[in-house]
C-alpha cells in the first residue's frame, strides 16, 4: 500500500515538473528545489501518518492481547493464530501450548457427539457471525465451564482470513441461576406440598391405625393378615414420603459446629447394617488419620453420608462392595463414596440430582435423597459430583471447605 502511494507521488511530481516548467521561466535548478521541498513535506506526512498507523493498531493489540474476555482467533484451517491473555486465564492454557492446535480440542466430547463442530463451523459461514451461543468448554485441569460465545469472520482485502471468537466464563451466573430456578421450584413444593400433606393426614392416619388394631386380632395364618399387613406398610410409606416432601421444601435450619467426618461416617456405617438385609454388602472405609474437623451442622452431614450409603446399598441385588475414603485436598476435606453395584447410565446420571427422580422402582425411594444430599452440601459451600460406569462402579465426590 505504501509502495503505491508513493509511485503515485512520485508520478504526480513529474506532472508538477513539467507544469512548472510550462507556467513559468524558472530554470531546471529553480525547479528541482522546489519539487525537493515538496518532497520533504510529503515524505514527512507520509512519516506521520505511519506512526500514526502504528500507534493505533499497537493501541488495539494492547486491548485485544490484554482483555479479560477470551479471546481466540482461529484461520480458515480452525487452527488457533490468536491466544490472549484472558484465553489463558480462562482455560490454563499458555499461548505457545495452543498455537497452531485445532480449536475444537476444547469441545467436551458429548458436545461434538451432538455436532457443535458443524453448527459453530455453519453459523459463521452462513451468517458471517454468531452472537451470546451458550456452551461449555474444558479446561486444562479437565474442568467442565460455561460460556457465552460470540464469534465473527474477518477479512483481509476482501479475502476471508477465518473467525474470531471472544467467550465469556459464565460459569457463576449458570450456578446462579439454577439456584434462584430451584429455589423457586422449592417454593411452589412446598405449598403443594403443605395442602396435600394436611388434606391426606387425617386419612392416613384412620386408615394406617386400624391396619394396625386389625393385625393385633389376626395370626400369621389368617387369610386376611397379608392385605392388612400391605395396607399398613403402605399407608406408612405414604406417611414417610410426605414427610420427606415437607422436609425437602422447607429451609434448611443449619446449626453449625466442630464436626469430624471421620466419626459421622464411623455411626453412619455402623447404622447402615440394619439396611443390609440379606444382602452380602461389604462396606470398607479408607480414613485419613490426620483428617482436620469443619465447621457444619452434624446432623445434616450423618444425612448425606447416610443417603449416599443406602444409595450404594439398594443399587446392589444380592452382594457387593462400597468404599468410603476421606482425605484432605487443599483448603478442603474430600469424602468419596464408591460402589461396584451396576452403576448409572449416561442419560440417568443427568437427572439424579433432580427432585422426585428415582430408578430403583417402586416403592424403594422417593426421589428425593440425593437431591437432599446436593442441597445440604451446597449450603455448607462445598459441592458433590458423580462418576458411573455402567456395569462396573459408581462414586460420588464431596469436597467441603475447611474454613
Amino acid at each position: 500500500m505504501e509502495q503505491m502511494v508513493i509511485a503515485e507521488l512520485n508520478r504526480q511530481k513529474e506532472i508538477l515538473r513539467s507544469k512548472i516548467a510550462e507556467k513559468t521561466k524558472l530554470d531546471n535548478a529553480t525547479i528541482g528545489y522546489i519539487l525537493t521541498t515538496i518532497d520533504t513535506c510529503l515524505y514527512s506526512m507520509i512519516d506521520m501518518l505511519k506512526e500514526g498507523k502504528s500507534a493505533h493498531e499497537k493501541f488495539f493489540s494492547d486491548i485485544i492481547l490484554n482483555s479479560i474476555d477470551a479471546i481466540i482467533g482461529i484461520d480458515n484451517d480452525f487452527k488457533i493464530f490468536l491466544w490472549n491473555k484472558g484465553a489463558e486465564k480462562l482455560f490454563g492454557y499458555t499461548k505457545d501450548e495452543v498455537i497452531g492446535k485445532d480449536f475444537y480440542f476444547l469441545i467436551p466430547d458429548y458436545l461434538l457427539e451432538q455436532g457443535e463442530r458443524e453448527f459453530l463451523i455453519n453459523e459463521v459461514k452462513e451468517k458471517g457471525f454468531l452472537a451470546n451461543h451458550e456452551s461449555e468448554r474444558i479446561t486444562k485441569s479437565g474442568e467442565l465451564i460455561n460460556v457465552s460465545i460470540t464469534r465473527f469472520s474477518i477479512f483481509n482485502d476482501r479475502k476471508p482470513m477465518g473467525s474470531v471468537g471472544i467467550l465469556r466464563d459464565i460459569t457463576r451466573l449458570k450456578k446462579l441461576q439454577r439456584e434462584l430456578s430451584e429455589k423457586e421450584n422449592l417454593a411452589l413444593i412446598g405449598e403443594v406440598v403443605s395442602s396435600i400433606a394436611h388434606s391426606l393426614a387425617n386419612p392416613l392416619n384412620i386408615i394406617s391405625g386400624n391396619a394396625d388394631y386389625l393385625l393385633l386380632e389376626k395370626d400369621e395364618t389368617d387369610a386376611e393378615y397379608d392385605e392388612l399387613k400391605t395396607i399398613a406398610e403402605e399407608a406408612g410409606r405414604i406417611t414417610k414420603s410426605l414427610r420427606s416432601l415437607l422436609n425437602f421444601s422447607r429451609p434448611l435450619q443449619v446449626e453449625k459446629n466442630n464436626v469430624n467426618l471421620n466419626k459421622v461416617i464411623e455411626d453412619v456405617v455402623q447404622k447402615s447394617k440394619f439396611s443390609v438385609g440379606d444382602k452380602e454388602i461389604v462396606i470398607n472405609k479408607d480414613l485419613a488419620e490426620d483428617l482436620p474437623e469443619i465447621i457444619a451442622d452434624r446432623i445434616q452431614m450423618e444425612e448425606v453420608i447416610t443417603n449416599l450409603v443406602i444409595n450404594s446399598i439398594q443399587s446392589f441385588n444380592d452382594h457387593g462392595t462400597v468404599d468410603i475414603t476421606t482425605k484432605r485436598n487443599g483448603e478442603n476435606l474430600k469424602v468419596i463414596v464408591k460402589d461396584n453395584g451396576p452403576g448409572i447410565s449416561k442419560e440417568n446420571l443427568e437427572k439424579i440430582f433432580k427432585p422426585f427422580y428415582s430408578s430403583k422402582g417402586y416403592g424403594k425411594g422417593t426421589g428425593l435423597g440425593l437431591p437432599i444430599a446436593k442441597r445440604i452440601v451446597g449450603e455448607h459451600g462445598g459441592s458433590i459430583s458423580v462418576n458411573s460406569e455402567p456395569g462396573k462402579e459408581t462414586s460420588f465426590t464431596i469436597q467441603l471447605p475447611l474454613n
